[in-house]
């Protein structure tokens, strides 16, 4: 599996500023189908090895090996401990807007029925200025034939006096 250029390149290339872009769950993806691919390719490596005639197995690691596995297991480690800990405070977020949003409809339906209430009363204002109105007009005609009588009964005495008068002399 070392002799490949393919495996090699991506087993042990530093990761690119592409890949660090990309999600800490692709990159395990992409390891975990290179590690597959390493297994499937394994019966081959085992025969070019014996054609090479390396004496190495393949279940033996360099040391160096180990320790590059092992910090790339602590740094993945650490991303997905990051990943979790981002979910949770993404999902008390959600749960947090969930609950305002329930306050919300909650104090839109008061509103709702508030302003139903003042249209109510909007309405029934409205009529009462109707018919105050009217009855302004109806006292504005009483007062005006009101004054017309007693207009016409000054008059009426004040031709009786002086028929009165006139009479007398």
């Amino acid at each position: 599996s070392k002799l490949e250029p393919e495996q090699s390149n991506v087993s042990k290339a530093p990761p690119s500023p592409e890949k660090s872009s990309q999600s800490p769950l692709d990159d395990s993806e992409e390891k975990l189908s290179a590690e597959e691919s390493k297994e499937r390719n394994l019966p081959d490596a085992q025969s070019n090895l014996g054609l090479w005639g390396d004496g190495k197995g393949e279940d033996e690691l360099s040391p160096e090996e180990i320790q590059m596995f092992e910090q790339e297991n602590q740094r993945l480690i650490g991303e997905m401990n990051n990943l979790f800990d981002e979910v949770r405070q993404i999902e008390g977020k959600v749960v947090e807007i969930s609950r305002l949003q329930e306050i919300f409809t909650e104090k839109v339906l008061q509103q709702e029925t508030d302003i139903d209430n003042i249209h109510q009363l909007v309405v029934g204002a409205t009529e009462n200025i109707k018919e105050g109105n009217e009855d302004i007009r109806e006292a504005i005609k009483n007062n005006a034939g009101f004054r017309v009588w007693i207009l016409f009964f000054l008059v009426m005495c004040s031709f009786s006096l002086l028929f009165l008068d006139w009479y007398d002399n």
